[in-house]
């Protein structure tokens, strides 16, 4: 029952009109800022970390426009996931440096998409079906009712998801080395990883990148879905930092990271500021979003 309701509230906000989801996605976002919810203290604390020399002036502004942009996102969502193919299409405006996915899949080894949380990243589901399909990594939600639901509306386009399991990373492979295409969201928190700086800080970062690269030969490209200031969007291919294919390990995830803050600089308030990127850190140093509780070390 709680499954079925929550899939009835997702069909009725996919129905929503582009331009009201944006602007109740900006109501949401905004008050978050004025609340000061957890939400924005964390996206302050990020931002404060990641850009230490911006005035405080423009790191609020900063605060501000990230929270609308992510609610926005969150708001636009359910009709990416539900939403008709032609219908969607017209959400996006431009495609840029789309010859360097081309060539990467001309090359027949397998590509890997670097995917950060920039944008509506979920867009990128409905972009791909123009290329045929891919399979992608996802994080199933916590809540049992919701990971069915989740599950087929977003594989509405064709594409395959595989959990960040055993079995979905063995899938990942054995995709590659067919030559196929897989996507991966690469700046969230592993289970288990390596620390890497990310903005001049260590973060938990997977290995599971570099070692795909290292046993299929698969080639990487980068893309963010970047919102427009007319509300629509543009897919943006770039190459990823170059040293991603070091045979070092800490080089390549180094790499990995450093791709990410390249995607970042295109859109800084529509970077996902929001999670804990830097929730697991090096033995010894200050554990962060401890907001009114003790502070402490790892």
């Amino acid at each position: 029952m709680t499954g079925t309701l929550a899939a009835v509230f997702l069909n009725i906000l996919s129905l929503l009109p582009r331009k009201v989801s944006q602007i109740l996605g900006q109501i949401v976002g905004r008050l978050h800022y004025i609340v000061d919810t957890r939400a924005a203290k964390i996206t302050r604390e990020n931002i404060g970390l990641c850009y230490p020399l911006l005035p405080e002036s423009e790191k609020d502004l900063l605060v501000d426009k990230s929270l609308q942009h992510t609610a926005q996102t969150m708001f636009e969502t359910p009709a990416v996931w539900l939403g008709s193919r032609p219908r969607l299409e017209t959400w996006i405006e431009k495609v840029s440096d789309e010859s360097l996915l081309n060539e990467a899949k001309d090359q027949g080894r397998g590509v890997i998409v670097l995917l950060p949380h920039l944008g509506n990243w979920e867009l990128f589901n409905v972009y791909y079906s123009r290329h045929g399909k891919m399979t992608a990594l996802y994080h199933p939600p916590r809540q049992m009712f919701l990971q069915a639901v989740m599950r087929d509306i977003r594989q509405n386009f064709g594409n395959e998801l595989v959990e960040t399991n055993v079995k979905g990373v063995a899938r990942l492979y054995r995709r590659l080395e067919s030559g196929g295409v897989v996507t991966i969201l690469p700046d969230q928190v592993p289970g288990s990883g390596v620390f890497s700086p990310f903005f001049g800080h260590e973060a938990l970062t997977d290995r599971l990148i570099p070692r795909l690269i290292q046993k299929t030969g698969a080639r990487v490209v980068a893309v963010t879905v970047q919102r427009l200031h007319n509300g629509k969007f543009t897919i943006a291919w770039q190459e990823p930092n170059a040293l991603v294919y070091d045979q070092s390990e800490s080089l390549a995830v180094e790499a990995i990271n450093k791709t990410i803050e390249s995607c970042v600089a295109l859109a800084p308030s529509q970077y996902q500021w929001e999670y804990k990127r830097f929730r697991e850190r090096p033995p010894g140093q200050k554990r962060l979003y401890r907001f009114h509780k003790p502070g402490g070390l790892h």
